[in-house]
């Protein structure tokens, strides 16, 4: 690209800016287009954009928003051209930039979108052996499965066919989708009952979920992981906790680490990590945070620990409203303030920009 300039160098300065300020140079050249579109540099890119705050898509019922920048200060509409073929949109989890969308109602229509692009790919319809009715649920997983470079998406479905009596008796099948061989592979039941949250890709070869397993007070939450090279569900032991029943729990990735966070009616949120993936002992209470008394009135189990910022704040969702950042060194909180463009309300997902493609290396 330039006589007088290495390569590397060029690359390397290329890979610091944001995807924003790369797409203006598609247009310049072919030869810039097709640098910009190589899989090593868009690889770099992605390593060095990890070392940044993540950016922020916001999600008002059906609409979502972007945000970019670094200061978290400007959001802007998101385009949807997919939005035709969903009743409702949820984001049903985010990887490398890339999110993943599906139709809150049956999880039938299911894309994948890298919004600081805007480039999308709708997934062939995965079907299932079993009958899928209209009270059925489905479960959704999204991660790269690193062992083989593939995107994969895991979609679960439950037959709530019969009295609901145990959870553990409902029918279910789950399928796997590979973005490489752009079809599905069914790969039988589950022997757990995966929440209706999304799951949270580990950053590795893992997607992690809450789940149940039995049923009212006899039943249990658990921790289970699902492995994309074994391609099997594990339960992942708990910390050994003494609360008591007045808590909430919920399952995250801090650090990349496999999280859990405990959510109390008293306003305050432990957050655990597991130092070494499926080690018991290995277990640490990284946080203890308390949320001070100005912030706005809200439900205790909206509280959300969201992601930890490069400079060792965390960032906090308090319900729709209110997004907080604290930092534990200090102890001090401070509300964010107003984004423009954004909506009054919304719920945040942090997700890195980058220039990974949902249509896979080979096809653009």
């Amino acid at each position: 690209m330039s006589a007088n300039i290495p390569s590397d160098v060029i690359s390397d300065i290329l890979s610091r800016l944001p995807v924003k300020s790369l797409s203006r140079f598609k247009s310049v050249s072919k030869s810039m287009l097709a640098f910009l579109g190589d899989p090593e540099f868009v690889e770099q890119h992605l390593k060095k954009a990890f070392l940044k705050n993540p950016n922020l898509v916001l999600k008002l019922d059906s609409k979502l928003f972007y945000v970019e920048d670094e200061e978290w200060s400007k959001a802007r509409r998101l385009p949807l051209p997919f939005s035709l073929c969903l009743e409702n949109v949820e984001i049903s989890g985010s990887c490398n930039g890339i999110l993943c969308i599906s139709d809150q109602q049956c999880n039938q229509d299911i894309f994948l979108l890298n919004p600081s692009t805007g480039v999308f790919k709708h997934l062939p319809f995965s079907g299932f052996d079993i009958a899928v009715v209209e009270n059925s649920f489905t479960t959704i997983g999204f991660g790269y499965h690193q062992a083989e470079g593939d995107y994969k998406v895991l979609r679960c479905a439950y037959i709530y066919d019969k009295p609901f009596i145990d959870i553990d008796s409902y029918e279910c099948e789950a399928r796997v989708y590979s973005l490489k061989a752009d079809e599905w592979k069914n790969i039988g039941a589950i022997p757990y009952h995966l929440g209706y949250k999304a799951a949270i890709w580990l950053g590795n070869d893992f997607l992690i979920w809450k789940a149940t397993r039995g049923l009212g007070r006899a039943g249990k939450y658990l921790i289970v992981s699902y492995d994309m090279s074994r391609e099997e569900f594990k339960e992942i032991p708990q910390p050994i906790v003494n609360y008591n029943g007045e808590l909430h729990m919920e399952v995250s990735v801090f650090d990349g680490l496999v999280s859990t966070f405990y959510l109390s009616k008293y306003d305050e949120a432990h957050i655990w990590t597991m130092k070494e993936y499926g080690v018991k002992d290995s277990w640490e209470l990284r946080f203890v945070i308390k949320l001070p008394e100005r912030v706005e009135s809200y439900n205790y189990m909206f509280l959300k620990p969201l992601v930890i910022l490069k400079n060792g704040e965390i960032l906090l969702e308090a319900g729709e409203k209110t997004r907080i950042l604290h930092d534990p060194k200090k102890d001090s909180y401070r509300i964010i303030n107003p984004i423009r463009g954004a909506p009054r309300r919304y719920l945040v997902t942090p997700i890195v920009g980058s220039l990974v493609s949902p249509l896979g290396y080979h096809q653009g």
